[in-house]
C-alpha cells in the first residue's frame, strides 16, 4: 500500500507541477519507452510484430520532435511578442 501512496502522491505533484505541453511530451516518450520495450520481448516470438511495434516507438519519437519543434517556433515568433496584459488599480 506505501507504494501506491508514493505513486499517487508522484503523480498528484506531476500534475499540479507541468504545464499541458509537458504532459504531452512525457506521454510521448513513455509510449516510446514502453513500445521499444514490448516490441524487444515480443520479437523474441515474433519477429514481424516486434518490428511493427517499433515502427510505432519510431512515429511517436517523431511526433516528440515535431511537438517540440512546431511549440519553440510558436513560443518565440508569437507568443513572446503578444502584449502582456496591464492590470489596473
Amino acid at each position: 500500500m506505501v507504494v501506491f501512496e508514493s505513486i499517487k502522491a508522484f503523480l498528484i505533484n506531476w500534475n499540479s507541477s507541468t504545464s499541458e505541453r509537458q504532459k504531452l511530451q512525457h506521454s510521448y516518450l513513455i509510449i516510446t519507452v514502453v513500445a521499444v520495450l514490448v516490441a524487444g520481448i515480443v520479437s523474441l516470438l515474433n519477429a514481424k510484430l516486434g518490428h511493427r511495434l517499433v515502427t510505432i516507438a519510431i512515429i511517436a519519437i517523431g511526433a516528440y520532435i515535431a511537438n517540440a519543434i512546431v511549440w519553440n517556433l510558436l513560443q518565440s515568433s508569437v507568443v513572446d511578442r503578444l502584449p502582456s496584459k496591464t492590470r489596473r488599480k
